[in-house]
């Protein structure tokens, strides 16, 4: 079983990866780590050195690489659904569960995050604000292919249960 939590940057895709990972007795895959650890780069660095192109190229390469793995969580980079056609490999993979969650919430969590992140990492709180609305727009076709969706906010790993229960017990 191979589990795909995707959703946009600060909908805590990396934190109930872990918590779902643990619980199942799965793997936990965090897919930029992944990629950091292989490249021997941070995501910014990666992102100054090659460019957004080049990073999605290293991305869909870690994505491959996981194919074969059995019993993981992967918490994927909000990026990685679309592009390069990785939001129908997930889902021919396994299963893909989206985490959704409101502009605002997203902003305060990127923004009260220690992670840097590169695309946003210049902007006022109005204008990531306005970022999030615009990216979110464009992402959103890639996230709703997702076999599940769950919202973000005040959220329990409860919920999480609910729906991963049917598929993994």
């Amino acid at each position: 079983m191979r589990i795909f939590l995707i959703g946009y940057m600060g909908c805590g895709k990396s934190r109930w990866g872990r918590l779902i990972a643990d619980h199942y007795g799965f793997r936990f895959i965090d897919l930029d780590s992944l990629i950091e650890e292989r490249e021997k780069a941070s995501i910014p660095e990666l992102f100054e050195n090659i460019g957004e192109s080049g990073f999605r190229e290293k991305e869909q390469a870690a994505l491959h690489s996981i194919a074969d793995y059995q019993n993981i969580i992967v918490a994927t980079g909000g990026g990685a659904p679309c592009f390069n056609n990785n939001m129908e490999e997930m889902n021919g993979m396994g299963l893909t569960l989206y985490i959704e969650g409101s502009p605002e919430l997203l902003r305060d969590r990127v923004t009260s995050s220690k992670t840097e992140r590169p695309l946003v990492k210049n902007l006022s709180q109005e204008e990531l604000l306005q970022y999030i609305q615009r990216h979110l727009m464009i992402r959103l076709p890639f996230y709703e292919q997702a076999n599940y969706k769950i919202v973000s906010g005040n959220l329990e790993l409860q919920d999480f249960f609910k729906i991963l229960d049917k598929v993994i017990l």
